[in-house]
């Protein structure tokens, strides 16, 4: 036996543009923290490989947590996954206020994890359930232009606060955001199409093996991984070394959003106007362009000339988020969706995994500019991921 609750999207429904905006909040609270949370763990824990081995248990949690959610996403509704993960983060934020040793921020991102596991399995398949077919590429672009937003206004923000305020500060804003979220969402008059139903389900590791043994769900995969590892770097890298050099949290927070423009300019327009023609030629263009800025990292040291490189990769990447799911969503069907979408979302836990326990290694070994190349290395590959889908 089980429940379904018919609902056919509407031509034109702007329903999903609700969660498209229950992201933005979740990302303006994260980018209000992201001026002072590398340097915050970094003066609790005193090394950047611990700030690297913090967020990386995050990480970890959130790809394991990513299977569970998985296996329970068709018996409890999607509301409650996604009530669960705000709630979650507003919790964290408030830890983080209180936190003055290693232990309690261990725990913390414990609890992170589980709910960026939720949040982002959840959001990105409601998008979907509420926008009909004909608008999901422009939505998608709408979904990403609004993430790209908050992590604009976000860190702007953050770092104002902390000069006006304190440090600590930001945590309060960021849980009272998250707060707003779940007002925010009770307050909306959306009907819940979650499909709840007691059946048997594939094992995860058949879903595993029919999932990498599609060549079009891997090269979405490794898409997706490719620009998470940069993210992840960028999100603990940036303030670190803009610190490094002298600077303060309120010009961390200047760049760390001024340097996101690129994108709010471009992602609309791309995912807009895309066509599966030019799926790949945007992925390819996106990477060749991250990859370009970040050897050009590590050739020039100098921290001006990195700000404006750091513009640079934005720009590639502007080129590569509102296509990356459209491509995957061209080859995923509906029916596949609850258990094949929870393992392409790992890949953006696995990013975020590599990302900081990388870095954090290869600034204490190599110093920034030995990281830049090896990151510069390591996304050349994705350029070739981008000409095959081209060419398919």
């Amino acid at each position: 036996m089980h429940k379904m609750m018919k609902y056919r999207v509407p031509s034109g429904s702007k329903k999903g543009r609700t969660f498209s905006y229950m992201m933005f909040f979740y990302c303006f609270a994260m980018a209000l923290i992201a001026p002072v949370l590398p340097n915050y763990f970094k003066n609790i824990t005193g090394s950047e490989e611990y700030v690297g081995f913090l967020f990386s248990i995050t990480a970890l949690v959130a790809m394991l947590s990513g299977f569970v959610v998985s296996r329970v996403l068709h018996k409890i509704s999607r509301f409650r996954l996604l009530y669960s993960g705000i709630l979650g983060m507003a919790m964290v934020f408030l830890v983080y206020y209180f936190a003055r040793w290693s232990g309690i921020l261990i725990l913390a991102q414990i609890l992170k994890g589980f709910s960026v596991a939720s949040l982002f399995v959840v959001i990105p398949l409601m998008v979907r359930d509420y926008t009909d077919e004909k608008s999901l590429s422009q939505e998608e672009g709408i979904y990403y232009w609004y993430i790209n937003l908050a992590w604009i206004l976000g860190p702007l923000t953050g770092g104002v606060l902390t000069y006006l305020l304190w440090d600590n500060a930001v945590f309060l804003f960021s849980a009272a955001v998250m707060f707003f979220a779940v007002w925010f969402l009770g307050h909306k008059n959306i009907i819940d199409v979650s499909r709840i139903k007691n059946e048997e389900r594939s094992s995860l590791v058949k879903n595993f093996k029919r999932f990498f043994s599609n060549i079009y769900f891997l090269k979405a995969y490794l898409v997706d991984l490719g620009l998470n590892v940069w993210w992840s770097v960028a999100t603990m890298v940036v303030p670190l070394y803009l610190v490094a050099n002298g600077f303060s949290e309120l010009f961390v927070g200047f760049v760390m959003g001024a340097k996101l423009i690129p994108l709010l300019l471009l992602e609309k327009r791309v995912g807009n106007h895309v066509k599966d023609g030019f799926l790949g030629i945007n992925i390819r263009r996106g990477f060749a362009i991250m990859v370009t800025a970040m050897a050009a990292l590590a050739i020039v040291d100098n921290v001006y000339f990195s700000i404006a490189m750091f513009f640079c990769v934005s720009t590639g990447a502007a080129f590569i988020e509102p296509v990356k799911e459209t491509y995957l969503f061209k080859h995923m069907r509906k029916d596949q969706e609850d258990e094949l979408f929870p393992i392409y979302s790992t890949a953006r836990q696995v990013g975020f995994l590599i990302g900081p326990v990388t870095a954090g290694f290869a600034i204490v070994e190599l110093g920034y500019t030995g990281l830049y190349l090896l990151m510069a290395c390591s996304l050349l590959p994705m350029v070739l991921i981008g000409h095959l889908i081209y060419k398919e």
